[in-house]
């Protein structure tokens, strides 16, 4: 038996789906490369400054886009194999038919 809660990530996950594995993470890449070098530079400036040297900016933008690649990628994937295993389990359930 499907929940309210599954029912409602197998419907976001379907239209998400649509646009394709690619588009997703370039979408979710760019947004969380925005988004995490902003959480950077605020605590981090200094610290790379102090390390880095006059790179900071650089770096720190660096690694943000690599998080969030990382990131993006990762929950793609944990995505799909949530929505196979609830198709896979909903399709062997015999009381489902």
């Amino acid at each position: 038996m499907i929940t309210d809660k599954e029912r409602r990530f197998l419907r976001q996950w379907e239209e998400q789906r649509e646009g394709g594995k690619t588009s997703y993470v370039l979408l979710y890449t760019v947004i969380g490369t925005f988004i995490t070098a902003i959480m950077f530079s605020v605590g981090m400036v200094i610290f790379y400054r102090i390390v880095f040297g006059s790179r900071p900016f650089w770096i720190m933008l660096a690694c943000a886009f690599l998080f969030s690649l990382i990131t993006s990628f990762l929950t793609w994937t944990g995505n799909e194999k949530r929505f196979r295993k609830i198709i896979r389990r909903e399709m062997a359930d015999p009381l489902n038919q």
